[in-house]
């Protein structure tokens, strides 16, 4: 009741009656009038009984021939519903929120108005107050306008960012952008990422003299320097400890008041290997006409290289698709034989004919024997796989409908491939024992790989030993 009451003495005046009493008619409708640049009187019907113009404009424009029309038929179709809801609310006595309306003329443009009703009698007459939007609307025309010109040429630029980026991603020429004031890197495409054998993460804001491995970084500093100085200077040689001769130049550009420097690289060898990161050229020239797959890969076990051999065993589409991939995620039990693969090549230094599945493209399982060993190369580590598919596959299906092999090689290759309790389901406790004993024996003595390559918990490996121990 008290928010009525508040709400009441903002909408009306205090003192009404000492202001207006016995005010005349022809006083009220001048008032009226000057209220609003267009006052309307609307009955019951919807239709307009009289109308005051402030706006000279509208009233030539049309609005002179609105007296005697039903008022939603003066403005534009969408709008006609509105009209019904502004009538219909001041009837019932409740507060108009001001709506927008087009009127259409017929020798110009839509004019927008912007309504509010009050009831003016029981009988169901409305006086309407409109304010003229159209300057409004017109700057908003103009700001829409102004908003779609600057995101078009957004658009364009965007664009064009886009195809020099592109240009310069897949660019076959080696460039690298620095910045003047720092000397550090602000973008490198793959190609110098390749010719450089590094990673991303290893360049990002990295000073340019990281880049080279090289005694030679006195002669690139003074060519930047040069350059950054507007003086000419001849492309630089730089020999990089692994061999390489890579030639650079320089050229410097500004942008957005900042200046940069556009590093061109380039391998004197004249041939720069399709790698991710770099490896020996010459051992994978060998390889790459090797009737079986070779793989290397960095100490995360992230493809390095391969050859073809790989995309026919796998049915990969191309080399690209196999670089930078997790070598774990080719194996049919990624969790398990590749980790035995690896921890057993880390403390043997090389593993011979470790009998596993791999999984292709399309869903395919290849049976392979796999040889391995390690690098230590530039202080990274590197490990090379050796991968042949074996003329029988590993029989793995149905237990329920296979013959289980009964000789100690046969059950030792199955180890790793099918969870323990098929492989023990139509056997006794000896061949249990002899899948423990391998599985131990590949592991080398590790119990907990050992359980996991047998699909058992620790606990029950260890049940299962203490029950009959080696």
């Amino acid at each position: 009741m008290d928010d009525l009451v508040k709400k009441s003495s903002i909408m009306s005046f205090s003192h009404a009656a000492d202001h207006f009493n016995g005010l005349p008619p022809e006083r009220t409708a001048e008032i009226f009038g000057h209220a609003a640049d267009v006052t309307l009187v609307v009955d019951a019907d919807g239709v307009i009984q009289d109308a005051a113009f402030a706006m000279s404009d509208l009233f030539s424009a049309g609005g002179s021939d609105w007296r005697g029309k039903k008022w939603d038929e003066t403005v534009t179709e969408e709008c006609q519903s509105k009209v019904a809801e502004i009538l219909q609310e001041a009837r019932a006595g409740h507060t108009i929120r001001p709506r927008e309306l087009n009127h259409f003329m017929p020798h110009g443009d839509d004019v927008p108005i912007r309504y509010s009703a009050v009831r003016l009698d029981q009988q169901g007459s409305v006086i309407v107050f409109g304010r003229d939007i159209s300057k409004v609307a017109t700057l908003q025309q103009k700001l829409m306008n102004s908003q779609l010109s600057i995101e078009r040429e957004f658009a364009r630029l965007r664009s064009a960012e886009m195809r020099y980026r592109m240009m310069f991603q897949l660019g076959g020429v080696p460039q690298v952008v620095i910045d003047t004031s720092n000397l550090r890197v602000c973008d490198i495409n793959p190609a110098a990422l390749r010719l450089l054998g590094m990673e991303p993460r290893q360049v990002e804001n990295a000073k340019v003299t990281q880049l080279f491995d090289s005694n030679d970084k006195e002669a690139l500093e003074k060519l930047l320097m040069a350059t950054i100085n507007h003086r000419t200077e001849e492309d630089v040689k730089i020999g990089l400890r692994g061999g390489e001769v890579i030639t650079i130049g320089a050229t410097l550009f500004r942008q957005e008041r900042r200046g940069y420097l556009l590093l061109n690289l380039s391998s004197n060898s004249g041939n720069v290997v399709p790698l991710t990161y770099a490896v020996e050229r010459r051992i994978l020239d060998l390889i790459e006409q090797m009737p079986d797959a070779f793989v290397v890969t960095n100490a995360d076990r992230r493809v390095l290289a391969t050859n073809n051999a790989l995309i026919d065993l796998l049915n990969l589409p191309n080399l690209k698709d196999a670089e930078g991939q997790l070598f774990d995620s080719w194996f049919e039990r990624a969790g398990v034989d590749c980790n035995v693969l690896v921890a057993n090549v880390k403390e043997h230094g090389t593993v011979r004919r470790f009998a596993t599945v791999l999984r292709g493209g399309f869903g395919r399982s290849e049976s392979v024997e796999i040889a391995a060993t390690k690098i230590v190369s530039a202080n990274e580590i590197l490990y090379g796989f050796l991968i042949r598919p074996v003329s029988a596959p590993l029989a793995i299906g149905d237990p329920e409908t296979e013959v289980v092999p009964r000789s100690n090689e046969q059950i030792t290759n199955l180890v790793g491939h099918m969870p323990l309790k098929d492989i023990v389901r139509e056997t006794t406790s000896m061949i249990e024992q002899l899948c423990i004993d391998a599985a131990l024996d590949l592991t080398g003595g590790n119990r907990v790989s050992a359980a996991r390559m047998l699909g058992l918990s620790r606990q029950s490996l260890y049940a299962k030993l203490a029950k009959d121990p080696e």
